[in-house]
């Protein structure tokens, strides 16, 4: 009987370790909600540190899971050292016709980060948020944000440095590309993600990061490739000609949309590595 409750404890501990490990790797994360419906949820991964990093995954605003394979690989290929953060992944709205939900969600998610932050003593000057495509653009309305805090959603103080992986800057002038450089049908995602009862140009100016006003710009990575057909390269030309002084623009020669050689990927793991070491000043 002592045995068989040895091998018991055994048995659990083993189990129990092998959820710290999991959890340490980033593949068991604790999840928190910030609203009504389920995609409204945020998923925590426990670094090394007290650092926060956020992510926000891609799809046009119009698809797109926080938990999904493809979405956490990307993140994993260009944020090499991700375990040392305490990383916080955004679940939001998509789907046609639901602008501007992402850009409200991510707002009401990064005031349910807040408190987590200070429920666990992270360090609240320490929050960098990246995105890749629709994310970088969701990314960066959270760092340049001042005026479109929601009416149920605000935060206290803006991230400290934004990586924008080739994000949408400017929503006029990506549906304006689109629409002149069809490679298939149906390919303009930006007027798919904006109702037909919306005016493009007044959703623009109101949800496009190049439009915004602010008097404190955070620190700005953008990797952005010349070849990218689903988000034009000069989206990212467009932020650098605003935001120089605070911006790093990351030419990838002959990128494309997340399609990059092995050595462009390990040269924009580089640059990503050396900007939050930057900023996080380790």
């Amino acid at each position: 009987m002592i045995k068989l409750l040895q091998n018991s404890i055994i048995l659990y501990l083993i189990f129990f370790v092998s959820l710290v490990k999991a959890d340490s790797i980033g593949k068991m994360p604790i999840e928190y909600t910030y609203g009504k419906d389920k995609i409204q949820a945020i998923d925590f991964y426990p670094g090394s540190s007290d650092k926060v990093l956020i992510w926000i995954h891609g799809g046009g605003w119009l698809f797109g899971d926080k938990r999904s394979e493809r979405w956490i690989r990307r993140f994993q290929r260009h944020f090499v050292d991700y375990q040392k953060y305490n990383v916080f992944m955004i679940g939001y709205r998509v789907g046609r016709n639901t602008a501007p939900q992402a850009v409200d969600d991510v707002i009401c998610a990064y005031q349910k980060i807040e408190s987590i932050i200070d429920n666990e003593s992270f360090s609240s000057n320490d929050i960098i948020v990246a995105g890749a495509s629709a994310g970088g653009h969701l990314a960066l309305m959270l760092g340049l944000n001042e005026v479109k805090n929601t009416d149920a959603c605000k935060y206290n103080k803006r991230p400290k440095a934004v990586v924008n992986l080739f994000g949408i800057t400017d929503l006029q002038k990506t549906s304006d590309y689109l629409d002149e450089n069809k490679f298939f049908s149906q390919s303009n995602y930006v007027k798919s993600w904006i109702s037909s009862n919306d005016s493009l140009s007044e959703m623009s100016y109101n949800y496009s990061p190049v439009n915004l006003s602010t008097t404190t710009i955070p620190n700005i990575l953008t990797i952005h490739g010349t070849d990218d057909s689903w988000v034009p390269y000069n989206q990212a030309e467009i932020l650098n000609a605003k935001f120089k002084n605070n911006h790093i623009l990351v030419t990838i020669k002959k990128g494309g949309h997340y399609r990059f050689k092995k050595d462009q990927n390990e040269y924009i793991a580089f640059k990503i590595d050396e900007f939050l070491k930057d900023n996080y000043k380790f």
